[in-house]
């Protein structure tokens, strides 16, 4: 495939990145863009590579080789919370809630520069922690509004149901401010409703200005959802455009839709 690829600088950008474990070379040359204001598809079937790439953009695990920029700056090899801290926020399969908290806090204990986390707010106490415990308790009530999640801001989050704790992992994530969120396997679990919102809540990021790469399963949910689309097959890139066009490519049809003839 010969996509026409975008022409502004990719707000990510994964240049010839590989990485190995032991004999098992799980991402080769990887090399791909996303762009700012889309949602891009990372697509594969199980041992494509994608979770590693996702780890190697966030700082879990370092690259044998290649670059990793973000706005142009390298960020391959930075820990995690460095990762974070220049606008990258991911979520994960496993939902990683904190089930013994309520959904107010869940989404509270994400948020940045908490009450106390500086050496100003610790030596000054008392007001200046009483109005960002104010502050931070304000922005918690304003995002888990936006998700329909109000009414349970004071329950446990292990008492939700399994879609509101989807969108309260989604508010958490929110809760970072990050301008890039990575986004693995959001829908999987849910209802067909569920999925539709879903869908409509990540366009209206989308819209708000945040950019999202997405690993996904459904192919529907894929070629409904995005502007640019990334195939991986045993660690290698195979093809990536738009979505029509990857839909209508042969090695992506065989290899990855299962489809023979």
């Amino acid at each position: 495939m010969s996509p026409s690829t975008p022409t502004a600088p990719p707000i990510l950008a994964l240049d010839r990145v590989s990485k190995s474990f032991g004999g098992l070379k799980a991402v080769a040359d990887l090399t791909f863009g996303v762009q700012a204001g889309t949602i891009t598809s990372l697509i594969g079937g199980n041992g494509a590579g994608k979770t590693t790439a996702f780890n190697l953009i966030t700082g879990n695990i370092p690259p044998d080789s290649g670059r990793i920029l973000l706005d142009g700056q390298r960020i391959e090899g930075l820990p995690p919370y460095r990762v974070a801290r220049a606008g990258i926020a991911r979520g994960f399969q496993e939902l990683r809630l904190f089930n013994r908290l309520t959904s107010l806090d869940n989404v509270r204990v994400a948020l940045p520069e908490q009450a106390g986390e500086t050496l100003v707010s610790a030596l000054l106490g008392g007001r200046t922690l009483g109005e960002a415990n104010r502050r931070s308790e304000q922005r918690g009530h304003e995002l888990l509004d936006g998700l329909s999640l109000a009414s349970q801001e004071g329950a446990l989050a292990e008492r939700l149901s399994y879609g509101q704790q989807k969108l309260l992992a989604l508010g958490r994530l929110l809760a970072t401010d990050g301008r890039l969120l990575l986004l693995d396997e959001p829908t999987s679990g849910l209802s067909p409703a569920m999925v539709d919102d879903f869908c409509a809540r990540m366009r209206a990021l989308v819209d708000a200005g945040r950019t999202i790469l997405l690993i996904e399963h459904n192919v529907e949910i894929v070629m409904r959802l995005s502007t640019w689309v990334i195939v991986m097959h045993e660690g290698t890139k195979i093809a990536e455009g738009p979505p029509e066009e990857v839909r209508r490519n042969v090695s992506v049809m065989h290899t990855y839709l299962g489809i023979t003839d």
